[in-house]
């Protein structure tokens, strides 16, 4: 055999010899930023559904009827699950008129705003004069983000804290009046509901 022929076989034998070039440095910087991406959207996705302090969503007790819809606020139906309620039965022509009231309402009446996506603020009849007059003014500040605000009293014996703040299906209750944790509820649930009706936030 020639020198050249051994050269060309000895060439053929060292490349058989080498061993195939491996693709783990790429499946494990694959795999890297896999994990990255999830830890990043876990992350968005906690900020997003951390709710605010005191703040707590209420799933229906009794699953609501295809059309929880009733002809007459008095008329018989099953009970609410929570109070104030959050949604359930309710009339299907009126609802409150929002703004400041100063007389309570049917909650058969208010869920219906509820619904349309408002946000009613509720106050104990025996709160004091100087919150009720804090919460009248948050109140006609809110509406000028968004008219669906509604501000009413409630029966002493129908409400365990001063303060409850309801939204469709979010229940917030307060021991005092707090102006930025009412507020950062109504920017984050009003226009929520299942019906909307013109109450998307101005700015």
């Amino acid at each position: 055999m020639s020198q050249s022929a051994a050269r060309r076989a000895t060439g053929r034998q060292a490349q058989r010899k080498k061993a195939p070039k491996s693709n783990m440095p790429l499946i494990i910087g694959g795999v890297v930023g896999l994990i990255v991406i999830m830890v990043a959207a876990g992350l968005v996705f906690s900020r997003n559904s951390t709710p605010i302090a005191g703040e707590q969503q209420f799933a229906n007790q009794v699953p609501a009827p295809a059309n929880p819809h009733i002809v007459n606020p008095t008329d018989a139906h099953p009970a609410y699950n929570s109070n104030p309620p959050t949604s359930g039965w309710h009339t299907g022509g009126n609802i409150g008129p929002w703004g400041v009231t100063t007389q309570p309402l049917a909650d058969e009446i208010t869920i219906h705003n509820l619904e349309h996506g408002g946000v009613i603020i509720h106050y104990r009849q025996d709160l004091d004069q100087a919150t009720v007059d804090q919460l009248t003014t948050l109140t006609r500040q809110l509406q000028q983000q968004s008219p669906c605000v509604l501000l009413i009293p409630r029966a002493t014996d129908k409400l365990d804290k001063p303060i409850a703040v309801t939204a469709w299906t979010w229940l917030l209750k307060l021991d005092s009046f707090d102006a930025t944790t009412i507020t950062n509820f109504f920017r984050k649930h009003v226009n929520q509901g299942p019906e909307q009706v013109g109450c998307g936030l101005r700015s």
